[in-house]
């Protein structure tokens, strides 16, 4: 089975769909930083696992709670600040763990 990696992204606000500078090439941006983003989070990945790529245009939580219709599993991360004992859940990984359809783990930023 393969892990599906899936990195939502969202246009600047101030840039909606019919504004001449998002147009063309330049609303093509956003989605190509997206799909680089996700190659760097995935440079490290075992050769011989399978991953489907996968960039959305939406909301974090929306990409992965629609995500975990199909998934067995999902997984997101946490971070650790300094100071604070235990992990701090931000709006996403809170969102998801409330409202996926099927098992969450949080998984700890890597230092």
């Amino acid at each position: 089975m393969p892990l599906d990696a899936v990195l939502a992204w969202c246009r600047p606000t101030h840039q909606t769909t019919g504004h001449p500078l998002v147009v063309g090439q330049p609303a093509h941006q956003h989605e190509h930083e997206a799909v680089e983003a996700l190659a760097e989070a995935l440079r490290e990945v075992p050769a011989d696992l399978r991953v489907q790529r996968r960039t959305v245009e939406a909301h974090a939580r929306d990409a992965l709670l629609a995500a975990s219709r199909e998934a067995d599993l999902l997984v997101v991360g946490a971070r650790q600040r300094h100071g604070h004992f235990g992990l701090q859940l931000g709006r996403v990984a809170h969102g998801v763990l409330h409202h996926a359809a099927c098992p969450v783990a949080v998984v700890p930023e890597c230092d």
